[in-house]
């Protein structure tokens, strides 16, 4: 059954990003504790092609493998945490110390820092129902002229849904797609739907 995923995976990889990644994602869970150790090369597939999918935004479940979980300690998983939990300085700051890594890997540095952007918008909208074009320039590293280019990229995901306004120069946030879905948002989704029923 793993040749078989192998073989999948390697057919899908380069033109099915998405579905690479969850055979991938399958692969890992037929390991058990006693042969989690050996699975170092498909767990390090496995981060790589989630992390250069365009379209894969929530790779926090990764973090819960076996396999992965023995990488702790490694540049790779180093690199996954920034993806799952960090910002675009963390992964800028990686980048410039591990260059030829991020490179041997066959991910694309341009293809990071435009994810690392989209899931840095996601972490500041979480917190902030309304931000300033000057917050997103410094956090996203960007010029005052993309901006609104880049707000308009990120309604496109779905991954959040808010309001430009230009003339007071801020984005209004409606909703957004946690980058984690741990206990804390168990808790914050329970204390909506306690609230949702009483007011009914």
């Amino acid at each position: 059954m793993q040749k078989l995923y192998r073989l999948l995976h390697d057919v899908l990889k380069d033109s099915q990003c998405e579905t690479a990644s969850k055979v991938m994602i399958e692969l890992l869970g037929t390991y058990t504790d006693d042969n989690a150790s050996h699975a170092r090369d498909d767990a390090m597939k496995c981060i790589v092609t989630a992390l250069a999918d365009p379209n894969t935004f929530l790779l926090d479940p990764l973090l819960s493998l076996k396999p992965v979980r023995f990488l702790e300690g490694e540049l790779i998983h180093d690199l996954l945490s920034i993806f799952v939990s960090e910002k675009l300085q963390s992964y800028m700051k990686f980048y410039q110390d591990h260059k030829e890594f991020v490179t041997a890997q066959g991910l694309n540095h341009e293809q990071n820092m435009k994810k690392m952007r989209f899931l840095t918008f996601m972490q500041l909208a979480e917190g902030n129902p309304e931000m300033s074009y000057e917050l997103l320039r410094d956090e996203l590293q960007i010029e005052d002229s993309e901006v609104e280019l880049f707000i308009i990229d990120v309604l496109k995901t779905k991954l959040v849904r808010a309001r430009i306004d230009q003339k007071s120069q801020k984005v209004h946030i409606s909703s957004t797609m946690h980058r984690t879905f741990g206990r804390a948002q168990w808790q914050q989704l329970n204390d909506l739907l306690v609230t949702w029923r009483e007011q009914i």
